[in-house]
């Protein structure tokens, strides 16, 4: 297999296996160990963890080895008021654009995960899609896979994730986009008051799974 595809092979499966919160955060990334388990050379795996550092998903302090991110309260929240931005802001285009009816869901992105708390991900990706920006579909796509653990853990913090999912999407789809900017910006504002639950739900789980 030449350079090209292994590191590809890599980097996909790697990236796959932080976004379904395989490793704790904090956890040490040991280029060797990744290698003997995905049946890689060890320059491939270091360049593809190069590539996930650049995507701020691995972290390198002082560029000595690699890290899982582990995000502080004020950090994750941080997270959820961009994310949130980026999708108000796309709503705000497509008012001012007048824009025809939303897409049909479901979304065509796939999301890691199952059920509500990976479904309105999915919806402000598509939003966001609709309102014709490659650089701004880019930064939530970024976004989407940043908070894609903590998002796995939101059920066990967060109650009436199914009926807060529905309303944000019958607002998609009936292209109420004004109740729609309201309803965003009340489902990040919830994770941030909330952020320090979300965190201990995080490392629990991912004690639990080490």
């Amino acid at each position: 297999m030449s350079p090209g595809p292994t590191f590809e092979r890599v980097y996909q499966a790697l990236k796959q296996r932080l976004l379904e919160g395989a490793f704790a955060p904090g956890a040490h990334l040991e280029p060797a160990a990744i290698g003997a388990e995905l049946t890689a050379s060890i320059t491939p795996v270091r360049d593809a963890l190069h590539r996930l550092v650049g995507e701020r998903l691995v972290e390198s302090p002082r560029h000595n080895g690699f890290v899982v991110p582990s995000p502080t309260e004020a950090q994750l929240r941080d997270l959820y008021g961009w994310n949130g931005s980026l999708v108000v802001l796309a709503l705000r285009r497509s008012v001012a654009r007048e824009s025809r009816r939303p897409p049909p869901l479901p979304p065509s992105r796939r999301m890691p995960g199952e059920g509500a708390t990976m479904r309105a991900p999915c919806l402000f990706h598509e939003i966001v899609r609709a309102a014709g920006s490659a650089e701004h579909r880019d930064a939530i796509e970024r976004m989407n896979d940043r908070l894609a653990c903590v998002r796995r853990v939101e059920a066990q913090v967060l109650a009436g994730l199914a009926e807060e999912e529905g309303s944000l999407t019958r607002a998609w789809r009936e292209s109420d986009l004004r109740m729609l900017a309201g309803l965003v910006r009340a489902y990040h504002r919830r994770r941030q008051r909330q952020a320090p639950e979300l965190l201990e739900a995080l490392r629990t789980t991912s004690t639990s799974l080490g």
